[in-house]
């Protein structure tokens, strides 16, 4: 297999990086000078459960991609996703897959080019993180799902999960949209734990803070339902059990399971992002959620009025602070 994976950030470069050290021609491309020129000069250095290995792989800027190729993985924030499409598509064989390794729901701009036979959604259970240019890290085996939005398979789709099953556990499903938004709803969590410089022990200590939690996981939950999805569970709860219709008993219920799991040291991504004056992709995940409310005719105050502060807070026009939460709760009346 030829592939091209568009990101050698922690996804691209642990998943790549496997497919590489397992004999497959992949090139990387990423605009990070530093992390280009540190995968140049020293290799692609991965660390997993099994043991940390380095690959020398070719990696590239976006203007020096040449040949063509059997597979692109799309590995970029959401934000990029249109960018990276016209960048990579010109370089792929006419039978390519292209499989979408990102947040949020972006099947459907893979489909608007390539077609549904050829564009996969990728479910992704690893948590990972870059530790310096040219090094990515991540402490779980992982857990993949892949999959058409029609909920049909192909002989393309079963080799591309052969591949991938052979470097990490893979498997295919007939409901990869589902497994998705259910992966938004932790997504969406991530910038509702990232109003304070704080964790979720802090910021969602009290009866009152969870059950404002309950409220926002019940809009998104109820919006994913709405949209046709079938969520499948997660390690850390089943999204429909925080479906608004389920009685708050029940679901606050949930919160306190999930809550005995926090850590006092455990600050959510977006937060770091924000510290780090990284570029979110909240427009492009729960910015989804809120349009498909809009689009749906529900009402969604707490995911509208989120999405609001957290490109406040980006573009600094807000400061993170408890306070955020108590503004948030208000806009429930």
């Amino acid at each position: 297999m030829h592939a091209i994976v568009m990101g050698a950030g922690p996804i691209g470069g642990i998943i790549g990086g496997r497919l590489a050290r397992d004999g497959h021609d992949v090139t990387f491309v990423d605009v990070d000078r530093e992390h280009v020129a540190a995968i140049r000069r020293h290799g692609l250095q991965v660390d997993v459960p099994d043991g940390p290995f380095n690959v020398k792989a070719n990696v590239v800027f976006p203007d020096e991609i040449e040949g063509a190729f059997d597979t692109a993985f799309i590995a970029v924030r959401c934000n990029y996703t249109r960018d990276t499409l016209e960048t990579v598509l010109p370089h792929l064989n006419e039978d390519a897959l292209v499989v979408s390794m990102q947040n949020g729901i972006n099947v459907p701009l893979l489909e608007e080019a390539v077609g549904a036979d050829r564009s996969v959604g990728m479910g992704i259970r690893m948590g990972s993180r870059r530790v310096a240019p040219g090094h990515v890290h991540t402490a779980t085996r992982g857990h993949l799902y892949i999959g058409h939005s029609h909920g049909g398979t192909t002989e393309a789709l079963e080799q591309l999960n052969a591949m991938l099953d052979a470097v990490i556990p893979s498997e295919i499903t007939d409901n990869i949209l589902g497994v998705l938004w259910s992966k938004l709803t932790y997504t969406c969590f991530g910038y509702y734990g990232s109003l304070a410089n704080t964790s979720m022990v802090e910021s969602c200590a009290g009866p009152d803070d969870r059950r404002l939690l309950v409220d926002f996981f019940g809009e998104v939950v109820a919006v994913g339902t709405a949209a046709g999805a079938r969520f499948i569970p997660l390690a850390e709860y089943d999204p429909p059990e925080l479906h608004p219709d389920k009685p708050v008993e029940a679901r606050m219920a949930v919160v306190h399971h999930y809550a005995e799991s926090w850590r006092s040291d455990d600050l959510k991504g977006p937060l770091r992002q924000l510290l780090n004056g990284t570029r979110l992709e909240v427009e492009f995940t729960l910015g989804h959620v809120v349009r498909e409310s809009a689009r749906l005719g529900l009402s969604t105050p707490l995911c509208d009025n989120l999405l609001a502060m957290m490109l406040e807070l980006e573009s600094g026009k807000r400061r993170l602070g408890l306070d955020n939460y108590a503004e948030l709760a208000a806009c429930r009346t």
